[in-house]
């Protein structure tokens, strides 16, 4: 039996690892060792920890949140707190292998634990691109720690190969967050209405807007506040926020939120959703508004539209039903009023078809956790050599 170690720091990671770590629990050869840290434990963003546990998880440890605000000193101390407290938690645990989700910094930890422990680490998410934040730099290192690479579409895989990863280490699986929706696993709308006091049947935008963290000058307050100037144009939708992620600046950006929720009865703000009621939310949303990967990669499988804005998603792979637009109140609403109100675009939203379920199955655990499962654990799969592909190996990839 395989001890594979998972760590979730954010609700966003925890939704899309979920179908993932059920798998594991389930497998005659894999045994799952869960570890919470960041964002789970933190009041601040509702201690999503609970939802870890009510969805009948076993958290094996735990790394409580050190991050006390939203400088890059506090950002920086808090990973290397998070590194010293994992070093222990990886002695105490043994696991045979590390799996990783995502882009955030709090991976970085867990990472660099596992490689002087000489433990071979799985990473799902990489070869993607996201021009306006830091975790595009992030994600680009755990490409080059990890020993297996989980990729959710047929380009992300081959920009992995020509970052010198050898081809045997790349498997095409597809998104998880597809396989949340395939599964159905996603609140009704008498769940919503009964846990969150939300309104199914009305016109609703769901919205999550992070800092952009790299590319853009803006101040986050300035960030948000041309955000909430163009909402401010459809006061006849419900508009039902969720907090960003914890990163630099990303207090400044709740208090904003909490200025325009007050005294709106349309406004609702929340610390998280959890996964299932925010993709029930989204299921049955007029839109998606803000820069969250989830407007792009969960979004398409509902057909419903998003409005990403800025360049925080930037160079990800987009299915048609994503309109991009800059981050100023004039190219927000005008957005808005393309996914709202065009009728032309409205009816081609049938017909969307999401590349990060390459397969149409949605069967991205299955094909994650036999990997974990049967790959040999020995020195091939620890020693990594760069290896540059020929350009006819592109082929393999379904890149034209």
């Amino acid at each position: 039996m395989r001890k594979i170690m998972v760590f979730t720091a954010t609700r966003a990671e925890y939704g899309l690892l979920k179908p993932v770590i059920r798998r594991l629990a389930a497998s005659p050869h894999c045994e799952p060792i869960l570890v919470a840290g960041g964002d789970h434990l933190s009041e601040i963003k509702g201690h999503t920890i609970e939802e870890i546990i009510n969805d009948g998880f076993e958290v094996k440890d735990t790394i409580i949140n050190t991050c006390l605000g939203d400088t890059p000193v506090n950002i920086a101390q808090a990973i290397a707190l998070a590194t010293s407290k994992f070093a222990e938690i990886i002695a105490r645990q043994k696991p045979d292998l590390l799996l990783l989700l995502g882009d955030r910094y709090e991976l970085l930890a867990p990472a660099t634990c596992a490689l002087l422990y000489r433990i071979p680490i799985a990473h799902i998410g990489g070869g993607e691109t996201t021009f306006g934040v830091l975790d595009e730099q992030v994600r680009h290192a755990l490409t080059k720690m990890a020993h297996l690479h989980f990729v959710s579409t047929w380009e992300y895989g081959w920009r992995i190969r020509q970052m010198g990863e050898e081809a045997w280490r790349i498997f095409i699986v597809g998104a998880p967050g597809v396989e949340n929706i395939r599964r159905t696993d996603f609140m009704s709308p008498e769940e919503i209405y009964d846990k969150f006091d939300i309104n199914p049947a009305l016109p609703t935008l769901l919205i999550t807007y992070h800092p952009e963290t790299l590319t853009n000058t803006q101040e986050p307050v300035k960030q948000i506040k041309e955000l909430i100037a163009a909402l401010k144009e459809f006061p006849e939708y419900q508009q039902v926020i969720t907090y960003p992620g914890t990163e630099v600046g990303y207090l400044s950006v709740i208090e904003a939120w909490k200025e325009y929720a007050a005294g709106k009865s349309n406004v609702k703000l929340y610390p998280s959703l959890g996964s299932r009621g925010y993709l029930g939310l989204m299921r049955l949303a007029a839109a998606v508004v803000g820069n969250s990967s989830s407007g792009i990669i969960e979004a398409p499988s509902f057909h419903v539209p998003t409005v990403n804005i800025g360049d925080r998603q930037k160079g990800r792979i987009k299915a048609a039903s994503v309109i991009d637009v800059a981050g100023d109140k004039e190219s927000i609403a005008a957005g808005l009023n393309k996914a709202l109100k065009d009728q032309e675009f409205r009816r081609g939203l049938s017909n969307v078809t999401n590349p990060y379920d390459p397969y149409g199955d949605g069967d991205v655990s299955e094909r994650i956790v036999k990997i974990l499962g049967t790959i040999p654990l020995d020195r091939k799969l620890l020693e990594k050599h760069l290896e540059f592909p020929l350009p006819e190996e592109k082929r393999n990839y379904h890149v034209q």
